[in-house]
């Protein structure tokens, strides 16, 4: 909006053109009075020309051209079509746009990054302690399943000393 606001009218460019029209008209009858003064045979000194201001470029798109042919001074507008001028706005909003996101990504995505592997890292940590539980549990019941078989393997033991004391007092010392 700031910039619409501060382009000029029809009128200020109409003003403009005309005013450097002017300029020029003048220029060349300066130089038209020097070069007949030249021809007269009394050198004179080259007139400074003031350098014409062009104005800016219209509201639709286009340029002046001016353009001095020896004595004269012509001036051309040169417009363009009015398809091409929004087609040139949205090509530099694109490129913005493009630039932006590039911008973006080289400045966001390290720390996109990091916080991936952040989260990574927690549910690895989660893992591992969910692993660690079962783990342990597993421990405990190989620990009372060892404690069980060593009840039973003394029990065993015990038996088999019964039976061989009981075999041992059978065959004690014959009596004869």
């Amino acid at each position: 909006m700031v910039a619409e606001q501060q382009r000029p009218s029809e009128a200020q460019i109409r003003e403009q053109v005309q005013s450097a029209v002017q300029q020029a008209v003048q220029a060349a009858r300066d130089a038209q009075v020097s070069a007949q003064a030249g021809k007269a045979g009394t050198p004179q000194a080259p007139s400074p020309t003031a350098p014409v201001a062009l104005p800016p470029v219209p509201d639709g798109g286009g340029r002046v051209i001016i353009d001095r042919q020896g004595d004269r001074t012509v001036i051309t507008t040169a417009s363009l079509p009015p398809d091409v001028m929004p087609l040139a706005r949205m090509a530099q909003e694109t490129a913005l746009g493009l630039m932006g996101l590039i911008a973006a990504m080289v400045i966001l995505g390290p720390f996109a990054r990091m916080i991936a592997r952040r989260f990574d890292r927690h549910t690895e940590i989660k893992a591992a302690s969910e692993h660690n539980q079962v783990l342990q549990q597993q421990l405990v019941q190989l620990q009372q399943s060892v404690d069980a078989m060593s009840l039973e393997v003394e029990r065993i033991s015990e038996a088999q000393r019964f039976q061989a004391k009981l075999l041992n007092e059978g065959r004690g010392p014959t009596r004869g």
